[in-house]
């Protein structure tokens, strides 16, 4: 298993125009976790300029009374989106009823890498993105209704 990597200072307002991200992981900075059985959830803070990882939650299902995927998603609630390697349709229900958009990811790969291809989409996002990030409809309605979800972060090749 991986060293669980250590989460840097962030203060609100630090990067302005940026959005929280969880990634569910098992180990190290991979994304590799299935979102009811991960062991942690990486939150980093995303803008055009950079991200930074900000916190490290554990997942202690212990601590769930009564319906395991609700707690779970209670401990992102301050994330707009969620990468996870892979989701069931209730649990994904209740993840996007929070708020939170959640992106399959089936491949495992280092966060940076789907970090890396979100920044970009930072500066013109799609309408799914413009959303989350609290752009106003009047921002959003420019772009073309076509766009897929998971789109941004095809696997290439």
């Amino acid at each position: 298993m991986s060293d669980i990597p250590t989460p840097q200072a962030y203060t609100d307002g630090d990067m302005p125009d940026s959005i929280r991200v969880a990634c569910a992981s098992n180990n190290g900075e991979l994304l590799d976790g299935h979102f009811g059985s991960c062991e942690r959830f990486l939150v980093y803070q995303v803008s055009q300029a950079e991200y930074r990882l900000i916190d490290v939650r554990d997942v202690g299902d212990d601590e769930a009374e009564e319906d395991k995927n609700a707690y779970r998603a209670s401990l992102i609630l301050d994330c707009q989106v969620l990468f996870i390697a892979s989701v069931g349709g209730p649990a994904a229900a209740k993840i996007v009823k929070k708020g939170i958009h959640p992106i399959k990811q089936p491949t495992v790969v280092p966060t940076s890498e789907l970090l890396a291809k979100l920044q970009p989409a930072l500066a013109n996002p799609p309408p799914w993105l413009g959303k989350v990030m609290g752009k106003d409809a009047e921002a959003r309605t420019r772009f073309s209704s076509g766009d897929d979800d998971d789109e941004l972060l095809e696997a290439e090749g």
